[in-house]
């Protein structure tokens, strides 16, 4: 499959680790390259042709969308995307905080805290947060777990205009094959059902069987958390309960490191 690309498609290939991104070494440069494109043979089975396919695309769309660009904005005070993305993230909707027991650090989306939609930030917010979930895993297949916090969530007030949702949820099922290993929806209510079967299509069939639907005052989630690396909104007794201090986290914490890691 490698052989197949060009040599600038390779390197960005190899740059979809943060660690190559950061320190990169053209000896290590098929290592890396390699570690991603199984990602794809995985998820399609072993079938080259597909997996070099989506591969490609996915190769198309972190050059188009400056990925690299994105996960160092915080290292570069000339970034431009500093500020537009500052200015997202201080709705401390998005943030990486926790490991599940097998070492996945934990995406977490609090919708309540949404302040608008933005067809171009709204997306970035979540790919960066995504990409440095990505960067902070332990686990041995470099997966993430993702957990919705639905806690004072309202359709009307929160709930994404539908090409945003949809073009989300193709980015994860297009361009993350097999980065996220469960997703827990936490206490979502009765009015998450419509909104759910609107976007649902859009989630490819995988994704769906590692969707739960979790209440936190049960103790589900106790299978993959310790309660120290839990909140209490999550699980009864989880003690990770710090409030996001957006400068220390985006400024004052490395990108491969969760906040209050």
């Amino acid at each position: 499959m490698l052989s197949q690309l060009p040599e600038d498609d390779l390197e960005i290939a190899a740059r979809t680790s943060y660690n190559y991104l950061k320190n990169p070494q053209e000896s290590l440069r098929t290592k890396y390259a390699e570690q991603f494109a199984l990602r794809y043979l995985r998820s399609e089975k072993g079938d080259q042709e597909k997996a070099l396919e989506k591969l490609k695309a996915t190769i198309q769309f972190r050059r188009e969308k400056d990925i690299d660009g994105l996960r160092l904005t915080f290292d570069d005070p000339d970034s431009k995307y500093r500020e537009p993305l500052r200015k997202q993230l201080e709705s401390k909707m998005l943030k990486v905080e926790g490991y599940d027991k097998e070492g996945r650090a934990t995406y977490i989306f609090t919708p309540r805290n949404v302040q608008g939609h933005d067809a171009e930030w709204t997306i970035k917010e979540h790919i960066y947060t995504l990409e440095r979930a990505i960067a902070c895993s332990h686990a041995p297949d470099q997966t993430v777990n993702a957990v919705v916090d639905f806690n004072g969530f309202s359709p009307l007030r929160h709930a994404p205009p539908t090409d945003i949702g949809k073009e989300f949820m193709l980015t994860l099922r297009n361009h993350y094959a097999g980065s996220v290993n469960q997703i827990f929806l936490v206490d979502a209510p009765l009015t998450f059902n419509a909104l759910w079967a609107i976007f649902k299509p859009f989630v490819g069939s995988k994704t769906r069987g590692k969707i739960h639907f979790v209440k936190s005052k049960h103790r589900k989630l106790e299978r993959w958390y310790d309660k120290e690396q839990a909140g209490s909104w999550m699980m009864p007794g989880g003690t990770k309960n710090r409030e996001l201090d957006v400068e220390e986290y985006l400024l004052r914490t490395r990108f491969n490191e969760a906040f209050d890691e």
